[in-house]
């Protein structure tokens, strides 16, 4: 039987993530040339850098809420264990093999690395690093979280998310020994929710249907440029701007990408992406930082050469990985470990 258009995966979501996922890879790109100083620490690069902070993780905790909340059913603790269990298949096998591999190569390469590996109970299990404080980070939303059964229930857990991240932003520099991962929720807690909250609301459904959206998408993201560009201009540095000026992003790319692809109609960039997006993520600062070091150790010092090179490695280097290791089980699951190993909520 076909699915209906309320019950079917949305192009929309798969774009979006592909979306973030090349911000991220980008980011930590430009964060890394600047580190290694092969490019200035340019103030103009520092800006837009920190503007996409704003909203390209919140994005994937859209995404993930989003999918969460339409194809999870997680309103009894039978459900809730087995949700719990396949997350950690899920998250935790490919959290634990490339936050391991990305450790150890730090410590292989730790004179020319730009952040040293730390100890690897610290890095592993307590203060994971970028990027795979995502993976640990979203384990325990899912931990925490249930499926909404009525709108009510949802907008109440968007006020108390809300509560949450003011509260976050008010205890900042007195959390030392709050856990990691309850620091986590209580910053990204709020984006999940509002993605469940737009697939319950089938608020999505309504933007496609409705160019009042789209308008209003575009209005916003032209504001967040604006408002960006202030903060920066003026060097304005207060949390509370930065997650409205990050809701104001997700809004417009959200609702807009929703929009374009209302007909649920694949192009062939996205189609291609779609399918790497979790290589991608993993092994992007892998490939990247292994082969500056590499260039650094036979002397080469061109800035051209490692930007031009590194770029090309760092998004081409994941995707080649990830196709090969499609092609072989034994790898595939370190990926996808849910693939081979079924669980029925």
């Amino acid at each position: 039987m076909e699915l209906s258009k309320n019950n079917c995966r949305q192009v929309w979501v798969d774009n979006v993530k592909v979306i973030a996922c090349i911000l991220v890879v980008l980011c930590h790109f430009v964060q890394s040339m600047v580190k290694s100083n092969i490019i200035g620490d340019y103030y103009i690069i520092d800006s837009i850098n920190k503007a996409i902070y704003y909203f390209h993780m919140p994005l994937f905790f859209i995404c993930s809420g989003y999918l969460y909340q339409k194809f999870s059913k997680v309103y009894t603790f039978k459900s809730w264990g087995r949700n719990v269990l396949k997350k950690f298949l899920a998250l935790g096998i490919p959290y634990f093999t490339f936050a391991t591999f990305s450790w150890a190569i730090k410590v292989v390469f730790s004179s020319q690395v730009n952040n040293q590996a730390g100890g690897f109970v610290d890095n592993i299990f307590l203060n994971p690093v970028p990027p795979y404080w995502f993976l640990y980070a979203l384990f325990f939303i899912f931990v925490f979280t249930p499926s909404f059964k009525s709108i009510k229930v949802a907008r109440v857990s968007i006020v108390l998310a809300v509560l949450l991240r003011i509260a976050l932003i008010l205890l900042r520099g007195h959390l030392a020994l709050v856990p990691y991962f309850v620091i986590k929720i209580m910053e990204y807690e709020l984006w999940f929710v509002i993605g469940m909250y737009i697939a319950l609301a089938n608020i999505d459904i309504k933007a496609m249907s409705n160019k009042k959206y789209f308008n209003i998408a575009v209005v916003c993201g032209i504001l967040f440029v604006i408002f960006s560009a202030l903060v920066a201009i003026f060097n304005i540095d207060y949390e509370i701007l930065g997650v409205l000026l990050g809701a104001l992003a997700c809004f417009a790319v959200v609702f807009v990408i929703a929009y374009i692809y209302r007909n649920n109609e694949q192009n062939s960039f996205f189609e291609f992406m779609t399918k790497y997006t979790m290589p991608l993520f993993l092994m992007h600062t892998i490939f990247a930082a292994t082969l500056r070091s590499l260039l650094f150790k036979i002397g080469i010092q061109s800035s051209f050469l490692h930007i031009l090179l590194g770029l090309i490695i760092t998004f081409a280097g994941p995707i080649i990985a990830g196709i090969i290791m499609k092609k072989t089980k034994i790898l595939d699951f370190f990926l996808y470990p849910t693939r081979f190993i079924k669980i029925k909520l």
